[in-house]
Protein backbone atom coordinates (compact mmCIF):
# COMPACT_ATOMS: atom_id res chain seq x y z
CA UNK A 1 0.00 0.00 0.00
CA UNK A 2 1.44 3.11 -0.87
CA UNK A 3 1.87 5.59 1.69
CA UNK A 4 0.43 8.33 0.21
CA UNK A 5 -2.64 6.90 -0.23
CA UNK A 6 -2.30 5.06 3.43
CA UNK A 7 -2.20 8.06 5.58
CA UNK A 8 -1.26 11.59 5.71
CA UNK A 9 2.48 11.77 5.99
CA UNK A 10 3.67 14.89 8.30
CA UNK A 11 6.59 16.72 9.08
CA UNK A 12 8.95 14.42 11.49
CA UNK A 13 12.02 14.58 13.00
CA UNK A 14 14.64 13.45 15.43
CA UNK A 15 14.12 14.50 18.76
CA UNK A 16 16.34 17.58 20.07
CA UNK A 17 15.84 19.67 23.04
CA UNK A 18 12.68 20.24 23.87
CA UNK A 19 12.49 23.94 23.07
CA UNK A 20 8.90 24.32 22.83
CA UNK A 21 7.86 23.95 26.37
CA UNK A 22 9.76 26.56 26.65
CA UNK A 23 7.89 28.36 23.70
CA UNK A 24 4.54 27.92 25.28
CA UNK A 25 5.25 28.92 28.31
CA UNK A 26 6.73 32.19 26.88
CA UNK A 27 3.32 32.43 25.02
CA UNK A 28 1.23 31.62 28.15
CA UNK A 29 2.39 34.60 29.31
CA UNK A 30 2.33 37.22 26.91
CA UNK A 31 -1.13 35.64 26.08
CA UNK A 32 -2.15 36.84 29.36
CA UNK A 33 -5.88 37.56 28.32
CA UNK A 34 -6.72 34.10 27.72
CA UNK A 35 -6.76 31.07 29.75
CA UNK A 36 -4.30 28.57 30.58
CA UNK A 37 -2.39 26.38 28.62
CA UNK A 38 -2.85 22.55 27.93
CA UNK A 39 0.67 21.02 27.35
CA UNK A 40 1.65 21.18 23.45
CA UNK A 41 5.20 19.20 24.00
CA UNK A 42 5.01 15.66 24.72
CA UNK A 43 7.50 13.23 25.08
CA UNK A 44 6.00 9.76 25.42
CA UNK A 45 2.87 8.31 24.50
CA UNK A 46 -0.07 7.36 27.05
CA UNK A 47 0.24 3.41 27.67
CA UNK A 48 -0.93 1.07 30.07
CA UNK A 49 -2.07 3.96 32.23
CA UNK A 50 1.23 6.06 32.20
CA UNK A 51 3.03 8.23 29.93
CA UNK A 52 6.03 6.21 28.94
CA UNK A 53 9.15 7.07 26.79
CA UNK A 54 8.95 6.06 23.36
CA UNK A 55 11.11 3.44 21.02
CA UNK A 56 11.15 6.06 18.36
CA UNK A 57 13.75 8.71 18.29
CA UNK A 58 11.21 10.63 16.04
CA UNK A 59 9.08 12.60 16.47
CA UNK A 60 6.09 14.86 14.65
CA UNK A 61 5.65 18.73 14.41
CA UNK A 62 1.99 20.36 15.24
CA UNK A 63 1.95 23.33 12.90
CA UNK A 64 -0.59 26.26 13.56
CA UNK A 65 -2.77 26.42 10.37
CA UNK A 66 -2.94 29.87 11.12
CA UNK A 67 0.58 31.22 11.91
CA UNK A 68 1.90 28.34 10.39
CA UNK A 69 4.67 28.25 13.36
CA UNK A 70 5.43 24.99 15.08
CA UNK A 71 3.13 25.12 18.33
CA UNK A 72 4.03 21.94 19.66
CA UNK A 73 4.84 17.95 19.07
CA UNK A 74 4.63 14.90 20.12
CA UNK A 75 6.22 11.63 19.81
CA UNK A 76 5.90 9.17 16.25
CA UNK A 77 5.49 5.69 17.06
CA UNK A 78 7.66 2.52 15.85
CA UNK A 79 6.64 -0.44 15.44
CA UNK A 80 7.77 -1.15 18.61
CA UNK A 81 6.37 1.61 20.20
CA UNK A 82 2.91 0.21 18.73
CA UNK A 83 3.36 -3.56 20.04
CA UNK A 84 3.91 -2.08 23.13
CA UNK A 85 0.43 -0.41 23.12
CA UNK A 86 -1.65 -3.61 21.89
CA UNK A 87 0.17 -5.47 24.12
CA UNK A 88 -1.39 -3.17 27.43
CA UNK A 89 -4.66 -3.02 25.34
CA UNK A 90 -5.18 -7.05 25.25
CA UNK A 91 -3.75 -7.41 28.54
CA UNK A 92 -6.61 -5.16 30.13
CA UNK A 93 -9.06 -7.02 27.85
CA UNK A 94 -7.95 -10.14 28.23
CA UNK A 95 -6.36 -10.92 31.55
CA UNK A 96 -8.10 -8.04 33.96
CA UNK A 97 -11.96 -8.30 34.67
CA UNK A 98 -12.24 -5.19 32.32
CA UNK A 99 -14.58 -6.60 30.14
CA UNK A 100 -16.53 -8.08 32.61
CA UNK A 101 -17.15 -5.02 35.41
CA UNK A 102 -20.72 -4.09 35.71
CA UNK A 103 -21.59 -1.95 33.01
CA UNK A 104 -22.48 0.75 35.64
CA UNK A 105 -18.74 0.75 37.02
CA UNK A 106 -17.16 1.45 33.21
CA UNK A 107 -20.19 4.22 33.17
CA UNK A 108 -19.29 5.91 35.93
CA UNK A 109 -15.27 6.33 34.82
CA UNK A 110 -16.95 7.39 31.26
CA UNK A 111 -18.76 10.51 33.24
CA UNK A 112 -16.04 11.35 35.82
CA UNK A 113 -14.36 11.71 32.47
CA UNK A 114 -16.86 13.94 30.99
CA UNK A 115 -16.72 16.17 33.86
CA UNK A 116 -13.39 16.27 34.20
CA UNK A 117 -13.08 17.41 30.14
CA UNK A 118 -16.07 19.99 30.79
CA UNK A 119 -13.96 21.45 33.85
CA UNK A 120 -11.28 22.57 31.46
CA UNK A 121 -13.29 23.21 28.30
CA UNK A 122 -11.72 26.66 27.88
CA UNK A 123 -7.84 25.28 27.26
CA UNK A 124 -9.79 22.88 25.00
CA UNK A 125 -10.91 25.30 22.77
CA UNK A 126 -7.73 27.46 22.91
CA UNK A 127 -5.51 24.69 22.06
CA UNK A 128 -7.87 23.36 19.21
CA UNK A 129 -7.99 26.95 17.94
CA UNK A 130 -4.38 26.82 17.69
CA UNK A 131 -3.96 23.00 16.16
CA UNK A 132 -7.00 22.95 14.19
CA UNK A 133 -7.37 26.61 12.87
CA UNK A 134 -11.85 25.91 13.93
CA UNK A 135 -13.18 29.14 14.23
CA UNK A 136 -13.63 30.70 18.26
CA UNK A 137 -17.19 30.07 17.84
CA UNK A 138 -16.75 26.51 16.43
CA UNK A 139 -14.32 25.63 18.82
CA UNK A 140 -16.27 27.09 22.02
CA UNK A 141 -19.86 25.69 21.09
CA UNK A 142 -18.69 22.33 19.29
CA UNK A 143 -15.20 20.89 19.63
CA UNK A 144 -14.84 21.66 23.18
CA UNK A 145 -18.70 20.99 24.12
CA UNK A 146 -19.32 17.66 22.22
CA UNK A 147 -17.34 15.45 23.99
CA UNK A 148 -18.46 15.92 26.99
CA UNK A 149 -22.11 15.43 25.30
CA UNK A 150 -20.67 12.34 23.97
CA UNK A 151 -19.06 10.32 27.09
CA UNK A 152 -22.17 11.32 29.12
CA UNK A 153 -24.22 10.42 26.30
CA UNK A 154 -22.51 7.14 25.55
CA UNK A 155 -22.33 6.32 29.22
CA UNK A 156 -26.41 6.85 29.64
CA UNK A 157 -26.74 4.76 26.80
CA UNK A 158 -24.70 1.77 27.97
CA UNK A 159 -26.49 1.57 31.34
CA UNK A 160 -29.56 0.96 29.19
CA UNK A 161 -28.17 -1.75 27.02
CA UNK A 162 -29.14 -5.40 27.07
CA UNK A 163 -26.05 -7.62 27.47
CA UNK A 164 -27.85 -10.67 27.37
CA UNK A 165 -31.35 -12.35 27.02
CA UNK A 166 -33.46 -15.45 27.56
CA UNK A 167 -34.51 -16.76 24.31
CA UNK A 168 -37.15 -19.87 24.69
CA UNK A 169 -39.24 -21.00 21.57
CA UNK A 170 -41.42 -23.73 20.08
CA UNK A 171 -40.75 -23.40 16.57
CA UNK A 172 -42.26 -26.36 15.10
CA UNK A 173 -45.73 -25.28 13.91
CA UNK A 174 -43.29 -23.17 11.27
CA UNK A 175 -41.66 -26.19 9.83
CA UNK A 176 -45.26 -27.67 9.01
CA UNK A 177 -45.60 -29.65 12.11
CA UNK A 178 -42.69 -31.87 11.90
CA UNK A 179 -40.31 -32.49 14.76
CA UNK A 180 -37.05 -33.04 14.71
CA UNK A 181 -34.53 -34.93 16.52
CA UNK A 182 -31.09 -33.83 15.86
CA UNK A 183 -31.83 -30.69 14.85
CA UNK A 184 -34.60 -29.35 17.59
CA UNK A 185 -37.56 -26.90 16.70
CA UNK A 186 -38.30 -26.32 20.40
CA UNK A 187 -34.96 -24.36 21.50
CA UNK A 188 -33.86 -22.91 25.06
CA UNK A 189 -31.10 -20.49 24.53
CA UNK A 190 -28.66 -17.76 26.54
CA UNK A 191 -27.98 -14.83 24.26
CA UNK A 192 -24.80 -12.84 25.31
CA UNK A 193 -23.62 -9.77 23.72
CA UNK A 194 -19.96 -9.46 24.08
CA UNK A 195 -17.51 -7.26 23.57
CA UNK A 196 -15.18 -7.25 20.03
CA UNK A 197 -11.85 -6.66 22.03
CA UNK A 198 -9.02 -4.81 21.45
CA UNK A 199 -9.64 -2.13 18.76
CA UNK A 200 -7.88 0.72 16.81
CA UNK A 201 -9.70 4.04 17.01
CA UNK A 202 -8.29 6.15 14.67
CA UNK A 203 -9.77 9.67 14.30
CA UNK A 204 -10.26 12.35 11.87
CA UNK A 205 -8.55 16.17 12.04
CA UNK A 206 -11.55 17.79 11.65
CA UNK A 207 -13.07 16.89 14.76
CA UNK A 208 -10.63 14.75 16.75
CA UNK A 209 -11.68 15.51 20.46
CA UNK A 210 -15.59 15.02 19.76
CA UNK A 211 -14.48 11.67 17.77
CA UNK A 212 -12.83 10.59 20.01
CA UNK A 213 -16.29 10.88 22.42
CA UNK A 214 -18.36 9.42 19.45
CA UNK A 215 -16.15 5.92 18.67
CA UNK A 216 -14.28 4.91 22.41
CA UNK A 217 -17.06 5.74 24.74
CA UNK A 218 -19.53 3.44 23.05
CA UNK A 219 -16.38 0.93 22.76
CA UNK A 220 -15.80 1.09 26.43
CA UNK A 221 -19.08 0.30 27.13
CA UNK A 222 -19.21 -2.39 25.42
CA UNK A 223 -16.49 -3.43 27.35
CA UNK A 224 -13.56 -3.30 24.80
CA UNK A 225 -10.13 -1.62 25.19
CA UNK A 226 -8.81 0.67 23.38
CA UNK A 227 -5.49 1.87 21.30
CA UNK A 228 -6.56 5.28 20.05
CA UNK A 229 -4.05 6.81 17.28
CA UNK A 230 -4.56 10.31 17.23
CA UNK A 231 -4.51 12.37 13.98
CA UNK A 232 -1.24 13.70 12.95
CA UNK A 233 -1.91 17.18 11.41
CA UNK A 234 -3.43 18.10 15.40
CA UNK A 235 -2.62 15.36 18.24
CA UNK A 236 -2.44 17.65 20.83
CA UNK A 237 -6.78 17.62 22.41
CA UNK A 238 -6.21 13.99 22.56
CA UNK A 239 -2.46 13.64 24.33
CA UNK A 240 -4.48 15.95 26.55
CA UNK A 241 -6.78 13.61 27.80
CA UNK A 242 -4.24 11.23 29.32
CA UNK A 243 -3.74 12.62 32.74
CA UNK A 244 -7.64 12.71 32.87
CA UNK A 245 -7.86 8.99 32.00
CA UNK A 246 -5.87 8.33 34.44
CA UNK A 247 -7.87 10.74 37.11
CA UNK A 248 -10.89 9.55 35.59
CA UNK A 249 -10.01 6.02 37.04
CA UNK A 250 -9.98 3.99 33.90
CA UNK A 251 -7.35 1.04 34.69
CA UNK A 252 -4.42 0.78 33.27
CA UNK A 253 -4.17 -0.44 29.62
CA UNK A 254 -7.90 0.04 28.97
CA UNK A 255 -6.95 3.18 26.71
CA UNK A 256 -3.98 3.93 24.86
CA UNK A 257 -2.59 7.02 22.69
CA UNK A 258 0.13 7.17 20.71
CA UNK A 259 0.95 9.36 17.11
CA UNK A 260 2.44 7.48 14.06
CA UNK A 261 2.88 7.86 10.53
CA UNK A 262 1.99 6.46 7.37
CA UNK A 263 4.08 3.32 7.95
CA UNK A 264 3.08 2.60 11.88
CA UNK A 265 -0.60 3.81 11.19
CA UNK A 266 -0.79 0.89 8.57
CA UNK A 267 0.82 -1.57 11.07
CA UNK A 268 -1.54 -0.71 13.68
CA UNK A 269 -4.60 -1.87 11.35
CA UNK A 270 -2.96 -4.64 10.56
CA UNK A 271 -1.34 -5.97 14.07
CA UNK A 272 -2.68 -9.46 15.01
CA UNK A 273 -3.40 -8.13 18.36
CA UNK A 274 -6.17 -6.04 17.28
CA UNK A 275 -9.87 -7.37 17.17
CA UNK A 276 -11.57 -4.61 15.42
CA UNK A 277 -10.91 -1.38 13.45
CA UNK A 278 -12.60 1.90 14.04
CA UNK A 279 -11.76 5.10 11.47
CA UNK A 280 -12.97 8.22 10.52
CA UNK A 281 -11.25 10.16 7.26
CA UNK A 282 -11.28 10.08 3.87
CA UNK A 283 -12.37 6.89 1.20
CA UNK A 284 -9.07 6.74 -0.08
CA UNK A 285 -7.71 5.37 3.00
CA UNK A 286 -11.07 3.76 4.12
CA UNK A 287 -11.07 1.52 1.10
CA UNK A 288 -7.35 0.30 2.06
CA UNK A 289 -8.31 -0.08 5.83
CA UNK A 290 -11.46 -1.78 4.87
CA UNK A 291 -9.34 -4.22 2.26
CA UNK A 292 -6.91 -5.05 5.49
CA UNK A 293 -10.22 -5.77 7.81
CA UNK A 294 -11.41 -7.99 5.22
CA UNK A 295 -8.06 -10.00 4.54
CA UNK A 296 -7.86 -10.42 8.57
CA UNK A 297 -11.87 -10.88 9.03
CA UNK A 298 -11.80 -8.04 11.25
CA UNK A 299 -14.88 -5.98 11.61
CA UNK A 300 -14.50 -2.60 10.84
CA UNK A 301 -16.55 0.51 11.67
CA UNK A 302 -15.88 3.62 8.37
CA UNK A 303 -17.13 6.44 8.88
CA UNK A 304 -15.89 8.65 5.59
CA UNK A 305 -16.23 11.06 2.78
CA UNK A 306 -19.56 12.54 1.45
CA UNK A 307 -20.33 15.08 -1.21
CA UNK A 308 -23.45 15.82 0.57
CA UNK A 309 -26.67 17.77 -1.93
CA UNK A 310 -29.37 20.24 -0.44
CA UNK A 311 -32.54 20.09 -2.56
CA UNK A 312 -34.06 23.50 -3.12
CA UNK A 313 -37.46 22.99 -4.30
CA UNK A 314 -39.18 26.18 -5.99
CA UNK A 315 -42.04 26.75 -3.08
CA UNK A 316 -39.25 28.35 -0.58
CA UNK A 317 -38.54 31.62 0.57
CA UNK A 318 -34.81 31.89 -0.60
CA UNK A 319 -34.57 34.82 1.93
CA UNK A 320 -35.23 33.11 4.90
CA UNK A 321 -33.10 29.59 3.88
CA UNK A 322 -29.88 31.99 2.93
CA UNK A 323 -28.71 32.02 6.59
CA UNK A 324 -28.80 27.83 6.88
CA UNK A 325 -27.55 27.32 3.72
CA UNK A 326 -24.41 29.22 4.53
CA UNK A 327 -24.21 27.92 7.78
CA UNK A 328 -24.63 24.25 6.51
CA UNK A 329 -21.95 24.48 3.57
CA UNK A 330 -19.23 27.31 3.80
CA UNK A 331 -19.85 27.80 7.46
CA UNK A 332 -19.07 24.42 8.57
CA UNK A 333 -15.84 23.86 9.67
CA UNK A 334 -14.67 26.09 6.53
CA UNK A 335 -16.04 23.41 4.84
CA UNK A 336 -13.34 20.69 6.13
CA UNK A 337 -16.56 18.53 7.61
CA UNK A 338 -17.72 15.15 5.65
CA UNK A 339 -21.57 16.05 5.70
CA UNK A 340 -20.76 20.03 4.54
CA UNK A 341 -23.75 20.49 2.12
CA UNK A 342 -21.06 21.11 -1.07
CA UNK A 343 -23.64 20.91 -3.69
CA UNK A 344 -26.81 23.25 -4.11
CA UNK A 345 -29.50 21.74 -6.53
CA UNK A 346 -31.49 24.73 -7.43
CA UNK A 347 -34.37 25.34 -9.44
CA UNK A 348 -34.13 26.48 -13.04
CA UNK A 349 -36.46 29.05 -12.66
CA UNK A 350 -34.99 30.71 -9.49
CA UNK A 351 -31.37 29.74 -10.21
CA UNK A 352 -29.73 33.24 -11.05
CA UNK A 353 -31.46 35.24 -8.03
CA UNK A 354 -30.13 32.70 -5.45
CA UNK A 355 -26.82 32.23 -6.87
CA UNK A 356 -26.43 36.35 -6.36
CA UNK A 357 -27.58 36.34 -2.81
CA UNK A 358 -25.43 33.21 -2.19
CA UNK A 359 -22.15 35.48 -3.69
CA UNK A 360 -23.59 38.49 -1.73
CA UNK A 361 -23.78 36.26 1.58
CA UNK A 362 -20.37 34.46 1.02
CA UNK A 363 -19.04 37.67 0.08
CA UNK A 364 -19.43 38.84 4.14
CA UNK A 365 -18.40 36.27 5.69
CA UNK A 366 -15.06 37.32 7.61
CA UNK A 367 -11.96 35.30 6.73
CA UNK A 368 -9.28 35.79 9.44
CA UNK A 369 -7.82 34.68 12.73
CA UNK A 370 -9.71 32.25 14.34
CA UNK A 371 -9.22 33.68 17.31
CA UNK A 372 -11.04 36.68 16.49
CA UNK A 373 -14.78 35.48 17.53
CA UNK A 374 -16.41 37.47 14.40
CA UNK A 375 -14.25 35.51 12.44
CA UNK A 376 -16.84 32.85 10.08
CA UNK A 377 -14.07 31.28 7.90
CA UNK A 378 -11.08 30.02 9.26
CA UNK A 379 -7.89 28.17 8.17
CA UNK A 380 -7.57 24.96 6.12
CA UNK A 381 -5.38 22.35 8.00
CA UNK A 382 -2.68 22.51 6.03
CA UNK A 383 -1.09 24.03 3.03
CA UNK A 384 -1.38 20.35 1.06
CA UNK A 385 -5.30 20.65 2.01
CA UNK A 386 -5.72 24.24 0.55
CA UNK A 387 -3.79 22.97 -2.73
CA UNK A 388 -5.90 20.22 -3.03
CA UNK A 389 -8.78 22.17 -3.32
CA UNK A 390 -7.07 24.81 -5.90
CA UNK A 391 -6.34 22.16 -8.52
CA UNK A 392 -9.86 20.05 -8.02
CA UNK A 393 -11.32 24.38 -8.23
CA UNK A 394 -8.90 24.64 -11.03
CA UNK A 395 -9.90 21.59 -12.75
CA UNK A 396 -13.62 23.16 -12.45
CA UNK A 397 -13.08 26.19 -14.06
CA UNK A 398 -12.09 24.25 -16.96
CA UNK A 399 -14.62 22.47 -17.63
CA UNK A 400 -16.62 25.22 -17.51
CA UNK A 401 -17.91 25.93 -13.97
CA UNK A 402 -17.57 30.28 -13.44
CA UNK A 403 -16.51 31.30 -10.23
CA UNK A 404 -19.31 33.74 -8.68
CA UNK A 405 -17.80 34.31 -5.04
CA UNK A 406 -14.32 33.80 -3.82
CA UNK A 407 -11.98 31.53 -5.59
CA UNK A 408 -8.69 32.68 -4.49
CA UNK A 409 -6.52 33.43 -1.35
CA UNK A 410 -7.98 36.16 0.33
CA UNK A 411 -5.48 39.13 -0.14
CA UNK A 412 -5.34 40.46 3.40
CA UNK A 413 -3.88 37.08 4.75
CA UNK A 414 -0.35 36.62 3.67
CA UNK A 415 0.23 33.95 6.29
CA UNK A 416 -1.81 30.80 7.23
CA UNK A 417 -3.64 28.15 5.07
CA UNK A 418 -6.74 30.47 3.66
CA UNK A 419 -9.34 30.31 0.95
CA UNK A 420 -12.18 32.51 0.28
CA UNK A 421 -15.64 30.86 0.85
CA UNK A 422 -16.04 29.70 -2.69
CA UNK A 423 -19.53 29.73 -5.22
CA UNK A 424 -19.50 27.89 -8.50
CA UNK A 425 -22.37 28.11 -10.65
CA UNK A 426 -22.78 26.42 -14.35
CA UNK A 427 -21.82 23.35 -13.39
CA UNK A 428 -23.57 20.27 -14.44
CA UNK A 429 -23.45 17.04 -12.53
CA UNK A 430 -20.82 15.21 -14.59
CA UNK A 431 -18.45 17.86 -13.51
CA UNK A 432 -15.32 16.92 -11.26
CA UNK A 433 -16.17 19.53 -9.16
CA UNK A 434 -19.88 17.93 -8.68
CA UNK A 435 -18.30 14.40 -7.77
CA UNK A 436 -15.31 15.00 -5.69
CA UNK A 437 -15.00 16.28 -2.07
CA UNK A 438 -12.98 19.49 -2.07
CA UNK A 439 -12.95 19.20 2.08
CA UNK A 440 -12.91 23.33 1.83
CA UNK A 441 -15.33 26.16 1.85
CA UNK A 442 -16.38 25.32 -1.97
CA UNK A 443 -19.73 25.27 -2.80
CA UNK A 444 -21.67 24.25 -6.45
CA UNK A 445 -24.79 25.15 -7.68
CA UNK A 446 -26.26 22.91 -10.25
CA UNK A 447 -29.81 23.63 -11.98
CA UNK A 448 -32.76 21.69 -12.46
CA UNK A 449 -35.92 21.43 -14.23
CA UNK A 450 -37.91 19.46 -12.43
CA UNK A 451 -38.23 17.40 -8.85
CA UNK A 452 -37.06 14.10 -10.61
CA UNK A 453 -33.99 15.57 -11.72
CA UNK A 454 -33.47 16.95 -8.50
CA UNK A 455 -33.54 13.53 -7.03
CA UNK A 456 -31.62 12.01 -9.78
CA UNK A 457 -28.91 14.63 -9.62
CA UNK A 458 -28.62 14.22 -5.63
CA UNK A 459 -28.16 10.59 -6.11
CA UNK A 460 -25.60 11.25 -8.79
CA UNK A 461 -22.89 10.28 -6.90
CA UNK A 462 -20.38 7.43 -5.53
CA UNK A 463 -21.20 8.46 -1.89
CA UNK A 464 -24.34 8.75 0.53
CA UNK A 465 -23.78 10.02 3.72
CA UNK A 466 -25.66 12.97 3.98
CA UNK A 467 -28.53 15.33 2.55
CA UNK A 468 -31.32 17.82 2.70
CA UNK A 469 -34.48 19.23 1.14
CA UNK A 470 -35.91 22.82 1.56
CA UNK A 471 -39.83 22.92 1.12
CA UNK A 472 -42.49 24.79 2.44
CA UNK A 473 -44.43 21.38 2.41
CA UNK A 474 -42.96 19.40 5.30
CA UNK A 475 -44.81 16.18 4.43
CA UNK A 476 -43.55 16.41 1.09
CA UNK A 477 -40.03 16.83 2.73
CA UNK A 478 -40.32 13.98 3.85
CA UNK A 479 -41.35 11.96 0.55
CA UNK A 480 -38.27 13.36 -1.41
CA UNK A 481 -35.86 12.28 1.56
CA UNK A 482 -37.30 8.73 1.49
CA UNK A 483 -35.89 8.99 -2.44
CA UNK A 484 -32.29 9.56 -1.66
CA UNK A 485 -29.63 7.39 -1.04
CA UNK A 486 -28.31 8.76 1.82
CA UNK A 487 -27.66 7.62 5.66
CA UNK A 488 -29.01 10.92 7.42
CA UNK A 489 -30.85 13.24 5.65
CA UNK A 490 -32.95 16.50 6.99
CA UNK A 491 -35.86 18.25 6.26
CA UNK A 492 -35.78 22.49 6.08
CA UNK A 493 -32.36 22.26 8.28
CA UNK A 494 -29.14 20.25 8.67
CA UNK A 495 -28.96 18.30 11.79
CA UNK A 496 -26.52 15.27 12.18
CA UNK A 497 -28.99 13.78 15.29
CA UNK A 498 -26.35 12.50 18.41
CA UNK A 499 -29.48 10.57 19.80
CA UNK A 500 -29.84 8.65 16.41
CA UNK A 501 -27.66 6.48 14.18
CA UNK A 502 -25.07 8.62 11.87
CA UNK A 503 -23.31 6.90 9.05
CA UNK A 504 -23.28 6.76 4.97
CA UNK A 505 -24.46 4.61 2.17
CA UNK A 506 -21.98 3.85 -0.56
CA UNK A 507 -18.44 5.31 -0.38
CA UNK A 508 -19.44 6.99 2.62
CA UNK A 509 -18.43 4.05 4.56
CA UNK A 510 -19.83 1.15 7.08
CA UNK A 511 -21.60 0.94 10.30
CA UNK A 512 -22.83 3.41 12.78
CA UNK A 513 -22.36 5.97 15.52
CA UNK A 514 -24.44 8.18 17.72
CA UNK A 515 -27.24 6.79 19.45
CA UNK A 516 -27.57 4.00 21.53
CA UNK A 517 -26.72 2.00 17.91
CA UNK A 518 -23.19 2.97 18.64
CA UNK A 519 -22.75 0.91 20.96
CA UNK A 520 -23.89 -2.41 18.94
CA UNK A 521 -20.60 -2.10 16.44
CA UNK A 522 -18.69 -3.11 19.04
CA UNK A 523 -20.90 -5.94 20.20
CA UNK A 524 -20.90 -9.76 19.33
CA UNK A 525 -23.17 -12.18 20.05
CA UNK A 526 -22.68 -15.72 21.54
CA UNK A 527 -25.12 -18.44 21.61
CA UNK A 528 -25.33 -20.89 24.68
CA UNK A 529 -28.06 -23.26 24.68
CA UNK A 530 -29.61 -26.18 26.75
CA UNK A 531 -31.85 -29.10 25.81
CA UNK A 532 -35.76 -26.88 25.67
CA UNK A 533 -37.45 -29.06 28.80
CA UNK A 534 -34.29 -28.16 31.52
CA UNK A 535 -34.65 -25.78 33.55
CA UNK A 536 -31.84 -22.73 33.07
CA UNK A 537 -29.99 -22.51 36.53
CA UNK A 538 -31.59 -19.41 38.52
CA UNK A 539 -27.55 -18.14 39.19
CA UNK A 540 -26.92 -18.30 35.42
CA UNK A 541 -30.07 -16.56 34.77
CA UNK A 542 -30.35 -13.74 37.50
CA UNK A 543 -31.38 -10.63 36.34
CA UNK A 544 -31.65 -11.66 32.34
CA UNK A 545 -34.75 -10.67 30.38
CA UNK A 546 -36.48 -12.88 29.02
CA UNK A 547 -36.98 -12.13 24.74
CA UNK A 548 -40.84 -12.51 23.80
CA UNK A 549 -40.71 -15.43 20.66
CA UNK A 550 -41.38 -13.47 17.36
CA UNK A 551 -44.59 -15.28 16.63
Amino acid sequence: MAESLYFRSSTVRCIDPPYLSVLNKMRSLINGDRVAMLERDYSGFYIDGRWQEPDSRAYQDVISPHSEQVIGRVPSASEKDIDTAVSAARQAFYNTDWKTRPVAERAEMCERLASLIAERRPEFRDLIIDELGSTWFLADVYQSTAPTLHWNYHAAAGRRTRFAELRESDMTSLAGGAGGTIVRYATKSLVFKEPAGVVAVLCAYNFALPCVGQKACPALMAGCTIVLKVPEQNPLAIFALGDLISEAGFPPGVINIVAAGAESSQYLVEHPGVDMVSFTGSTAVGKRIGQSCAERIRPCVLELGGKSAAIILDDVDLDKIIPTLVGISVGTSSGQSCVCMSRLIVPRTCYEELAEKLASSFGALKVGDPHDPDTAIGPLISRQQRDHVIRLLDEGIAEGAVVRAGGKIPDHMKQGWYFEPTLLTDVTSDMSVSQEEFFGPVVVMIPYDDEEEAIRIANDSKYGLAGCVFTSDTSHGFEIAKRIRTGVFSVNTFAADFNSPFGGFKHSGIGREHGPYAIEEYLQYRTISIEPDEEMPAEVINGIEWQEPPF
